[in-house]
């Protein structure tokens, strides 16, 4: 049942080219309806007596939204959807423990970048491929992003991979990139494997040229040597250690808006963040309007339903989010939800970092990978707040707060030692 549902999620767009959004609704139900069987058959409930705070206020929230909201029967259904996602990550949470996560992801990461190189193979001998289901008229799109895949594996454009998206198909190269690096230091698979699962997941990542998962590579990289040098310190070290990468990270961001133009270029990318600026200006007009308690939650924008319909067009392609999931939140939720938001994400954090840092084992790290590159997604995107994104918030939100004791036993030796080890090992270093 894991496998085929976190597919969907991965992998949503491509599953609603193939099948359309009627048979992708089915999919989702069957995923849904599964979910709380295996949820209610379980003998251990005991995470839902755990369930976060924040996280409850925050779906309340989004519930009582549709009484303000300025599309009531539209925040209702939106609200559903989110208790259905949030269903199918509580099942997750519960039935599978970190370990067996790890290998859930990593085993559907992989088919995914495996279905995505046929799929650019295929697009770049034969042209770019029109959907199953399109979601336009006649033989020619309006604009290339209308296509499935472009075709561009073999030039400069940027690639679209089996989920139709090159910011999406970046997103799960990451993702997987740090998933597969867990499972080689852990040996969850054969070193080959992981290995070139790793390499994969690089050439999809280099050829997607997504700056924001160019952006999470670097925050998760810091955020693992931070993790591993902090561990096993005293706490008034740590908390140094911490300080000095707070101010050494507002020092770089600082560097980052001083030369911004010049970093865009560098990148290839334009310096009003691929239409971004505009889109969160248009966004921050809205929010003004109704900046306490939001327009009222739909999570993302569904066309026709004003004041989102029309909106932000950009080169012929509509927008149906703010390309910010904290914006979007104010946007629906107010500022009350924007806080409330900001409050999940900051214990979220706190929890799965805790568990990375005061464990031995590297398999705890790939939480703090996974919420890393969620949340510098969030920045850019607002993919957060629905399918995988919402699923892996949720997932993590709730998993990190199982006692240390449901944890693998903690081990004497320290995380870099056993990176060290495992890298020696490998060029064949044996002492």
């Amino acid at each position: 049942m894991a496998y085929p549902t976190l597919f969907l999620l991965l992998a949503g767009d491509g599953v609603r080219y193939l099948v359309g959004w009627y048979g992708y609704a089915v999919l989702a139900a069957i995923a849904v309806i599964a979910s709380i069987v295996f949820i209610a058959t379980s003998s251990d409930r005991s995470m839902l007596r755990r369930f976060p705070l924040p996280l409850a206020v925050l779906l309340i929230l989004m519930g009582l939204s549709a009484f303000w909201s300025n599309y009531q029967l539209i925040s209702v259904a939106a609200f559903g959807v989110q208790l259905a996602t949030t269903i199918v990550a509580v099942f997750f949470a519960i039935q599978f423990d970190w370990r067996q996560l790890l290998n859930i992801f990593a085993n559907t990461i992989r088919l995914i970048l495996f279905l995505s190189l046929i799929i650019e193979l295929v697009a770049a001998f034969t042209g770019p491929i029109k959907p199953p289901f399109a979601n336009f008229e006649g033989d020619t799109p309006p604009a290339p992003a209308y296509w499935w895949v472009q075709g561009n594996l073999f030039n400069a454009d940027r690639i679209q991979g089996f989920v139709g998206n090159a910011n999406l198909i970046a997103f799960v190269a990451v993702l997987g990139l740090f998933v597969f690096f867990v499972e080689y230091l852990v040996g969850a698979r054969k070193q080959t494997i992981a290995i070139a699962s790793m390499i994969g997941s690089a050439v999809f990542i280099a050829l997607a040229k997504s700056a924001s998962m160019w952006a999470a590579l670097l925050i998760v990289v810091i955020a693992s040597i931070v993790a591993m040098v902090a561990e096993g310190k005293p706490r008034p070290t740590r908390h140094k250690i911490y300080r000095a990468t707070l101010w050494s990270s507002l020092f770089g961001l600082f560097l980052v808006a001083v030369y911004w133009v010049e970093l865009t270029d560098l990148l290839g990318k334009s310096p009003d963040a691929s239409g971004r600026f505009f889109i969160w200006q248009t966004v921050w007009n809205l929010i003004q309007e109704r900046w306490l308690v939001g327009w009222g939650w739909i999570s993302h924008w569904i066309p026709g339903v004003a004041p989102y319909e029309g909106l932000i067009v950009i080169e012929n392609v509509p927008h149906f989010h703010a390309h910010n999931a904290f914006l979007d939140v104010w946007l629906q939720l107010g500022v009350v939800g924007l806080l409330v938001f900001v409050w999940l994400l900051w214990t979220t954090f706190a929890r799965v970092w805790k568990v990375a840092v005061v464990h031995t084992n590297p398999l705890y790290f790939w939480p703090l990978f996974a919420f890393m590159v969620i949340a510098t997604q969030a920045l850019t995107e607002s993919r957060l707040l629905i399918e995988n994104g919402w699923v892996l918030l949720v997932l993590l939100a709730l998993k990190s707060r199982e006692p240390f004791e449901n944890l693998e036993p903690v081990g004497l030796t320290p995380k870099p030692k056993k990176l060290f080890r495992v890298l020696a090992k490998s060029v064949g270093i044996t002492k």
